[in-house]
């Protein structure tokens, strides 16, 4: 364990001995976790935060699961948090403040993620060329080859939808695929490329996400937009986790104390892009992201049932979508 030795820290009246430096492992989105929130926690706690960026959080856990190198885990899906905690990668972790997410909704199925945000799939497309949007998924599969959609095998974004689709149909998801196929133009690796495709303007709408609207400003806010399907929007949510290691850090545990706090809170808000899970107040370019009357999420059967079938699911949805 790294730890720094003060000889006297003053933190507000307090005095602190000892200091901890935490490393959290995260997708580079959450960067600001280190760059932004780092700064808020030291002066609260005395405590450091050492942010690594990290693709495939559930494989490089296990990767070093003899010797875990991470205090906590940032990004954690419903999915990965279930199968990280089947292989006794992370630990159950129920913060005093939990009190503080403002709806029941919000919450994550399982005791061993702490949730810090949320957001919606949505369709972004060019008002210029669709000028009058689908409602629901048959409609949006009526238009013919005008939608990119991102390989399930390759993106977190194209995983997202094929849990989507499961969330909608259940067992029978491949319907919606069905209903969708005749609007798809083609599979793109994933959202980077969809996007680049999307603002070049060879197909006139991607999935992606109701809150890149937040990045369509001056012209392109004139130009792009995202809409929602009354059928039900994919609501998708990220969370934090205890590594499982044999000595677990006094500042970990303060760490997972702060997720719902303000300070938290109103960066996810300002540097995530993404919803908060307590009642800080957005600001004002929110206004411009869709929220949806109907929002959808796995159950806990669809989720136990999709770990046990996850390469195959992927796999029949790739063919498909070769078609």
């Amino acid at each position: 364990m790294k730890k720094i030795l003060l000889g006297c820290l003053f933190l507000g009246t307090g005095i602190i001995m000892n200091a901890d430096e935490i490393t959290i492992y995260g997708p580079s989105s959450m960067k600001w976790i280190g760059k932004k929130y780092g700064p808020i926690f030291e002066q609260k706690t005395g405590d450091t935060i050492k942010f690594v960026s990290i693709d495939g959080l559930v494989g490089r856990l296990n990767l070093e699961k003899k010797n875990p190198k991470a205090d906590i885990v940032v990004g954690m899906t419903e999915l990965t948090t279930e199968i990280a905690k089947r292989e006794e990668l992370i630990l159950p972790y129920i913060p005093k403040n939990i009190g503080n997410i403002a709806k029941e909704e919000y919450k994550m199925y399982s005791d061993y993620v702490v949730p810090i945000d949320y957001g919606f799939l949505a369709i972004n497309y060019n008002k210029k060329k669709i000028k009058e949007v689908p409602h629901n998924l048959e409609e949006l599969g009526k238009m013919n080859k005008k939608l990119l959609v991102e390989n399930p095998m390759l993106s977190n974004t194209g995983q997202e939808a094929l849990q989507w689709s499961i969330a909608l149909y259940g067992d029978n998801w491949m319907e919606f695929w069905k209903v969708l196929k005749p609007a798809i133009y083609s599979t793109e690796p994933g959202w980077t490329e969809a996007f680049a495709k999307f603002t070049a303007g060879e197909a006139p709408m991607m999935v992606g996400y109701a809150t890149s609207n937040l990045f369509f400003t001056g012209e392109d806010a004139n130009k792009y937009d995202s809409f929602l399907l009354n059928n039900g929007t994919f609501m998708y949510q990220e969370g934090a986790s205890l590594v499982n290691k044999k000595e677990i850090k006094p500042a970990a545990k303060k760490f997972m104390e702060e997720i719902l706090s303000d300070e938290f809170q109103q960066l996810v808000v300002e540097k995530n892009y993404m919803f908060p899970v307590t009642n800080v107040k957005l600001t004002q370019d929110f206004s411009r992201v869709p929220v949806p009357e109907k929002s959808v999420k796995m159950s806990k059967e669809q989720i136990n049932i999709l770990i046990e079938n996850l390469d195959n699911y992927k796999a029949q949805l790739v063919e498909f979508l070769k078609k």
